[in-house]
């Protein structure tokens, strides 16, 4: 949609612009985006999001092979010189989201002054980050085919249900067994299947030497699974203080094997995530990273309106596949 100069862009543009940028800087609108759903505020904390300033792809250098050239040895001993490959690069793609924050020529030549400004933009913002969020959190949890594969490449992609059978990150883990994740598929009834499936998953991705990050710490699920799974560990069940303070201090929360378990909304039905912090991360572009586009508020030819966006570019990353779990099919 064109856009033009008008009386409307001179007189009120600047203001709106100012007004949104410095609504941006104060950092309010990705606090209230990440907090809306329970994973996307367990990636704010604990270093879990990545900034990049440029690329054309997001890059993360991979493990694929142990070094073969240990050798015992004693006195003049030849040494095991072989050259070593056993690295790849997993290349993600930036995928880009925007909403778009509109004000009717009436309200603005009905609300002017900089009080009545902010009151509007205050509300609109609000209505923006309602719609930035419910996206970026239903794509995190997504496969990243919808919108013609323009979505986040969310965790049924890099957590896969079938590991062996799906091109993720420009590698065939059918040629690459370590680019697999584990998965249990079709657990079916709770009560009888989910605690020993979990054992079994939690277990495979803490096979390796990586102390404390080769396992799992944080488990999420739908809120029936997670009631389930309650009522079934009740009588041991292991609770502890949420540690981060704020409005949400002193909630309890469930434990397994030492990995905090949660519901989100956004998880898919009957499926269960075990995450590693030390593999798995969201990175975001920092020219975009919930970003007003560089042209601020302008006016379309054809409305009595000011426009302007907000922009989000990243993607989710993983560096280990094999450290991530999914259980799915849980009834």
């Amino acid at each position: 949609m064109a856009v033009g100069e008008s009386s409307l862009t001179r007189t009120y543009g600047p203001l709106l612009t100012m007004t949104l940028e410095e609504i941006l800087a104060s950092g309010l609108i990705q606090d209230n985006v990440f907090n809306m759903a329970k994973t996307l505020a367990w990636f704010r904390t604990g270093n879990r999001i990545k900034v990049l300033q440029g690329g054309e792809r997001i890059r993360i250098p991979v493990l694929t092979g142990t070094n073969g050239t240990f050798k015992w040895y004693s006195g003049y001993d030849a040494l095991n010189i072989t050259p070593q490959i056993g690295q790849t690069t997993a290349f993600y793609t930036w995928k880009q989201a925007a909403v778009g924050i509109a004000i009717d020529g009436l309200s603005l030549r009905s609300n002017q002054g900089p009080a009545q400004i902010n009151d509007i933009m205050t509300e609109k913002v609000r209505q923006a980050e309602l719609s930035l969020g419910d996206g970026v959190a239903t794509g995190l949890f997504s496969d990243g085919t919808a919108s013609a594969n323009k979505q986040l490449t969310g965790l049924q992609a890099a957590v896969d249900t079938t590991p062996a059978n799906t091109s993720y990150a420009s590698i065939d883990p059918a040629d690459n067994s370590s680019w697999r994740n584990r998965s249990v598929a079709s657990v079916g009834n709770a009560a009888a299947n989910l605690v020993s499936n979990m054992r079994n998953v939690y277990n495979s991705c803490s096979r390796g030497s990586e102390g404390v990050a080769s396992s799992p710490d944080y488990i999420v699920t739908t809120q029936t699974v997670h009631e389930a799974l309650e009522a079934l560990i009740a009588p041991r069940v292991r609770y502890e203080q949420n540690p981060s303070g704020g409005a949400d201090a002193g909630i309890d929360t469930l434990k397994f094997r030492g990995a905090e378990v949660v519901w989100d909304d956004y998880a898919p039905s009957g499926t269960m995530y075990m995450l590693n912090s030390a593999h798995i991360m969201l990175f975001v572009h920092g020219k975009a990273n919930f970003a007003m586009s560089d042209e601020g508020f302008q006016k379309p030819i054809d409305q009595d309106a000011l426009v302007a966006n907000i922009l989000f570019q990243g993607n989710l990353a993983v560096n280990n596949r094999r450290k991530l779990g999914v259980l799915s099919g849980i009834s």
